[in-house]
């Protein structure tokens, strides 16, 4: 698992990018999400996104994107988890070594080149010299904001890892057991749920729509005769 891969490689120079995805499902919407609040904190983490959703019924869904530092990450997984019934997880890493010391050896240069032309600069001659060494000088500060701004990108994201949890409000957990049994049971418990939500949503729209059925029903029976 990715969680096994950050413990063998967390004390190492080598630049990992972690991302989770948990999706979690409850009872007690409300206690399941001040449980995750609190993970969070006690990660040192911070929530980045939030989006929560209400369905048919009293049903709720709430999607998290949450950044925790990379030292507390399998523990914020393992805390995550308990706040429901984890139903689904994922996890990915992503090395960018290469990509991280390549743009630091472009970075090295490219500040050693503006050394030099902030030299030539200061003992230039001549006024086309000088606006030449000008020129050159600002596309070169230019690259060098452009590939610090992406080292911090690399920086940011192997420092703090993303998890992507989504919490579900429902009124049965999934068995987590990938057992015949247990799945079959599941599917029976969706379908009859899936039909009562169907039904429901039916004789909603029956009472809502009762002047047309009725206007309906007479030109209907006017017709007939």
């Amino acid at each position: 698992a990715a969680s096994d891969v950050y413990k063998r490689q967390a004390q190492t120079s080598t630049k990992l990018i972690y991302t989770a995805n948990l999706t979690i499902e409850s009872k007690d919407f409300d206690a399941a999400r001040t449980a995750l609040t609190d993970a969070v904190s006690a990660a040192g983490g911070y929530l980045e996104s939030s989006n929560e959703s209400s369905y048919t019924g009293s049903s709720r869904t709430l999607s998290l994107t949450i950044r925790v530092p990379q030292d507390n990450y399998a523990s914020f997984l393992e805390a995550a988890a308990q706040a429901g019934n984890l139903v689904d997880k994922s996890e990915q890493v992503q090395d960018v070594t290469t990509q991280y010391m390549d743009i630091e050896a472009r970075l090295s240069n490219l500040t050693a080149q503006r050394t030099r032309l902030q030299e030539l600069q200061a003992s230039a001659e001549n006024l086309s010299d000088l606006l030449e060494i000008e020129s050159s000088l600002s596309d070169v500060q230019y690259q060098i904001e452009s590939w610090q701004s992406q080292l911090d990108w690399y920086s940011n994201q192997v420092s703090c890892c993303t998890v992507y949890i989504t919490l579900n409000e429902v009124e049965t957990l999934t068995p987590t057991s990938t057992s015949f049994g247990a799945k079959l049971l599941a599917a029976l418990r969706n379908g009859w749920t899936g039909f009562v939500s169907g039904a429901q949503a039916v004789a909603v729209f029956l009472v809502g729509a009762w002047p047309a059925i009725l206007i309906g029903a007479v030109c209907g029976v006017i017709y007939y005769r």
